[in-house]
C-alpha cells in the first residue's frame, strides 16, 4: 500500500435539505447523494426510482437507437430466408453474456445460427479478416456483432466483398467513419438519439432482442435479465441510469435463476444465491467467466451458460474455475519478476510513470497486473510484453494524469495506442523502449510539478451519532455499488484507538477504538502487528467502508479500515515532500534553499534510529511509518535520515521499499560520513 490522497466531500448541505425535502430521505443519505452530484432532479429521481417502475418506463424505445429498425429488418429477413447467422462476439464477460443471449434468442426463434469469438492471445480484439474468410467458407451469409465491430471498418467491407452482410451492435466509441454494414446500432454514434449512452455490450444486444420482438421488454427481461446483468457488472459500466435498473433488477434472477451453467458456476465459486450481490458477481462470477477468455478459450464461457447437461455443464463450471486460479497464478508471477527487476535496479521505483517490460507475460493479465501496481506503488503504470521484436501492453493511472494524452505525446515511438485517461494499450518495437521512456517521463516532468497520486473519494464525515444500524440499514437505497456508484467510503475522525487484536494467524487487525462516546470495532485487512505502525492511546483518522453482518438472527455493524492515519497528518505536505526527494533520487536539480529544508539535522536522524532500533525494524510500505514521525519533521527529513543510516550500516531498506532490517553494529559511526549527505551538500 501507499499513501492515498483523501478526497474530502465539498459543503452541500444546501443540496442536502433539498433532497431531504423532495424525497423524503433521511439527512444522512441525503448527504451522501448531495457529495455525489448525481446532476439533474430527473437524474436523481431516476437513481432512486427505477426500482418501483416496470422496465418498459425505465428504458427508453429500443428503437431510439440509431439503426435499430434496419438491424431488426434485416435479421428477421435472415430468420424467414433460413440465411445462416453467426454472432461474432468478444473474449471478455460483457461479449460473452452479449453473444449468450443473442444465440439463445435466435435459436429460439428457429434461426440457424452459430457464433464464433475470436482467440485473445492469437487474433485479438474485434473482428479479423482471417475468421471473416473462414465463416464465409462455412456458410455464412450475417454476422451479428456483439461488443466490438464499430471499428472493424477494413473487415467489414472485406465481409461484403465475400457477399456476406453485417449488422453492428457496440457500445465502444466509433470513429470518424462508420462501418459499411447493413445497419450499426450503437449509441455513441454523433447521430443517435437514444438519451442513455453508457450501455455495456450487453445492453445494446438485450434492446435488439426487445426490438425483435416488437419493443416489448417485458418477456425478454425475464428471460435473461441476470444474463444482463452478469455482462454489465464485468464490463464496469457506471452504474446509474439504466445500467443501475438492468443491474439493481437483474440481481434477484441470479438468485433463483434457471441457468443450469451459471447456477453450477455459482455453487463452484462457493456463492451462495441468496447472498447475491453486485460484489459476488463483479468478484466472484466475473473473473471466472473472464478467466475463459484470458487463459483458454472465452467459447468455454458460452457453452456454460448455455449448456443443459449437468455433466457438461460441471465440467465447464470446473474448468472455468481452475483457468481463474491459474490467472491469478499467473499474476502473482508477473508481480514478482516486477518486484526482481526493481531489486536490480532501485531506483525504477520513483520514476513519475513506473514502466516495466518483460518476454512472456501473459497479454490476457497484464491489465489486471497493472491496477494491483497502481494501488501499491500510487502512480501511473505501463506493463508491456515482449514477443517477436514487438512490446504490447497495458496501462492503468491515477486521477488527474491521463494516459490517451502522454501517450499521443509519445505517438513517435508507438506503432499504435489507444483507451482513456486512466487506462490504456500500446504496441510499440522493442528498440524503441529506451526512448520511449524517456518522453513518457519527460511529459510527466514538464506537465507536473507534483504528480497525482492514488486517491480515495470520501462522501461524507460520520459525526459519532450518526454511526448506528439505522443509517447503515438505509445505505440498501443505494445499491447496487459499483462503477460510478461506488460503496461509500466514509471518514471517522478523531477516533482514539484501544486495542489491536491480530486474527487469523496475524494476517489482518480488529482494531477497537473510541469514536466520541461510540465504541467501534473495526477491521483492518491484509496488515499484521509488525506492519502496523501505532499504539493504543493514539488518536487516528479512519476511511472505512461500513455495512451490516447478521449474526443470529441481530445486526451488527462492519466498519472495514481502507486506510488510516494520524489525525494531525498534513496530506499535502507528505506529497509535496515526497515529490522533492525522489527528485532528489533521480538527480534532478533542487535549489539551495530546498536542500536546506530537506537536509535532517542529528537529532532527527538520531529519532528516528532509535524508534525503528526499539521496534527492531520496520514490515511494511515505508511510506505508512512517516505519519509517525509527521508531527517532528519532513517527508524528506524522515527519508534522508533512512538513507543515511543504511550508507552508515546501520540499517538495511529493501529495493520494493517494504521492510527495513537493523543490522548489527559495534563502533561509533559519523553520520556526516554518509554518501546521501554528501551527495545532497552537493
Amino acid at each position: 500500500m501507499s499513501v492515498k490522497h483523501w478526497k474530502l466531500p465539498e459543503d452541500c448541505r444546501k443540496e442536502s435539505l433539498r433532497i431531504q425535502q423532495e424525497y423524503g430521505l433521511t439527512g444522512f443519505l441525503a448527504d451522501i447523494l448531495a457529495s455525489r452530484k448525481l446532476g439533474s432532479v430527473d437524474a436523481l429521481s431516476s437513481f432512486l426510482q427505477t426500482e418501483e417502475r416496470p422496465i418498459s418506463q425505465v428504458l427508453e424505445s429500443p428503437f431510439r437507437l440509431a439503426d435499430m429498425e434496419k438491424a431488426v429488418e434485416r435479421i428477421q429477413l435472415a430468420v424467414d430466408n433460413g440465411e445462416k447467422i453467426t454472432i461474432y462476439g468478444d473474449y471478455d464477460c460483457d461479449g460473452v453474456t452479449s453473444t449468450t443471449i443473442l444465440y439463445t434468442y435466435l435459436s429460439l426463434l428457429g434461426a440457424e445460427v452459430g457464433y464464433y469469438i475470436p482467440d485473445r492471445e492469437e487474433e485479438g480484439y474485434g473482428m479479423n479478416r482471417s475468421a471473416v474468410k473462414r465463416l464465409s467458407e462455412e456458410g455464412t451469409q450475417l454476422i451479428i456483432t456483439v461488443d466490438n465491430g464499430i471499428s472493424a471498418i477494413e473487415e467489414i467491407e472485406f465481409a461484403n466483398s465475400l457477399g456476406m452482410e453485417v449488422v453492428v451492435t457496440d457500445h465502444h466509441q466509433p470513429g470518424e467513419i462508420l462501418p459499411n454494414a447493413a445497419a450499426v446500432v450503437d449509441p455513441h454514434r454523433k447521430d443517435c438519439p437514444s438519451s442513455f449512452k453508457f450501455l455495456a455490450g450487453v445492453g445494446v444486444a438485450f434492446k435488439l432482442i426487445a426490438a425483435l420482438e416488437g419493443g416489448n421488454y417485458e418477456d425478454v427481461w425475464e428471460q435473461f435479465g441476470d444474463i444482463v446483468a452478469i455482462g454489465t457488472v464485468g464490463d464496469i459500466v457506471s452504474l446509474t441510469g439504466e445500467n443501475r435498473f438492468l443491474v439493481r433488477n437483474g440481481l434477484p434472477f441470479i438468485s433463483v435463476t434457471d441457468n443450469l451453467g451459471l447456477n453450477l458456476l455459482m455453487q463452484t465459486a462457493g456463492i451462495s444465491p441468496e447472498k447475491v450481490s453486485a460484489q459476488t458477481v463483479a468478484f466472484g462470477i466475473v473473473p471466472r467467466i473472464n478467466a475463459a477468455g484470458r487463459m483458454g478459450s472465452a467459447s468455454d464461457a458460452v457453452r456454460l451458460l448455455l449448456s443443459d447437461e449437468e455433466e457438461e455443464a460441471r465440467e465447464l463450471a470446473e474448468k472455468l474455475n481452475r483457468l481463474n486460479q491459474q490467472r491469478k497464478d499467473y499474476e502473482s508471477g508477473i508481480l514478482q519478476q516486477i518486484e526482481e527487476q526493481i531489486q536490480k535496479d532501485p531506483l525504477l521505483v520513483y520514476k513519475r510513470v513506473l514502466t516495466f517490460s518483460q518476454k512472456g507475460w501473459h497479454k490476457g493479465v497484464i491489465g489486471i497486473v497493472s491496477s494491483k501496481v497502481l494501488e501499491r506503488y500510487g502512480k501511473p503504470n505501463i506493463l508491456l510484453s515482449e514477443e517477436d521484436g514487438l512490446l504490447c501492453g497495458s496501462a492503468r493511472s491515477v486521477e488527474g494524469f491521463s494516459l490517451f494524452e502522454a501517450l499521443t505525446a509519445c505517438k513517435e515511438t508507438l506503432q499504435r495506442y489507444g483507451g482513456h485517461t486512466q487506462a490504456a494499450g500500446m504496441t510499440l518495437k522493442k528498440e524503441d523502449y529506451p526512448l520511449f521512456c524517456e518522453e513518457l517521463e519527460e511529459y510527466a516532468r514538464v506537465h507536473f510539478g507534483v504528480m497525482p497520486g492514488y486517491s480515495y473519494g470520501i462522501d461524507k464525515i460520520l459525526k459519532p451519532e450518526e454511526l448506528n444500524l439505522e443509517n447503515i440499514r438505509d445505505l440498501s437505497v443505494l445499491e447496487p455499488f459499483g462503477a460510478g456508484n461506488e460503496q461509500p467510503l466514509f471518514l471517522l475522525p478523531k477516533t482514539v484507538l484501544r486495542q489491536v487484536i491480530p486474527v487469523s494467524d496475524n494476517k489482518h487487525l480488529r482494531l477497537k477504538l473510541d469514536f466520541g462516546t461510540v465504541a467501534v470495532t473495526a477491521m483492518l485487512f491484509n496488515t499484521s502487528t509488525e506492519q502496523f505502525c501505532y499504539q493504543p492511546g493514539d488518536m487516528l483518522d479512519l476511511v472505512c467502508n461500513i455495512s451490516l453482518n447478521e449474526y443470529r438472527g441481530r445486526d451488527y455493524l462492519s466498519v472495514s479500515v481502507r486506510d488510516l492515519r494520524p489525525s494531525s497528518f498534513v496530506e499535502q505536505n507528505f506529497f509535496n515532500g515526497k515529490a522533492y526527494y525522489e527528485m532528489f533520487r533521480r538527480g534532478e536539480h533542487l535549489s539551495e534553499k530546498v536542500r536546506e529544508k530537506m537536509l535532517p539535522s542529528r537529532k532527527e536522524t538520531a529519532i528516528v534510529f532509535q524508534y525503528l532500533q526499539k521496534h527492531k525494524g520496520f514490515l511494511g510500505d515505508v511510506d505508512l511509518l512517516y505519519p509517525v514521525f509527521a508531527s517532528r519533521m519532513n517527508y524528506c527529513q524522515f527519508r534522508l535520515s533512512i538513507d543515511v543510516l543504511q550508507d552508515v550500516g546501520l540499517l538495511e531498506l529493501s529495493p520494493l521499499l517494504n521492510r527495513i532490517s537493523m543490522l548489527p553494529w559495534e563502533e561509533k559511526v559519523d553520520l556526516q560520513q554518509a554518501q546521501t549527505l554528501r551527495r545532497l551538500r552537493s
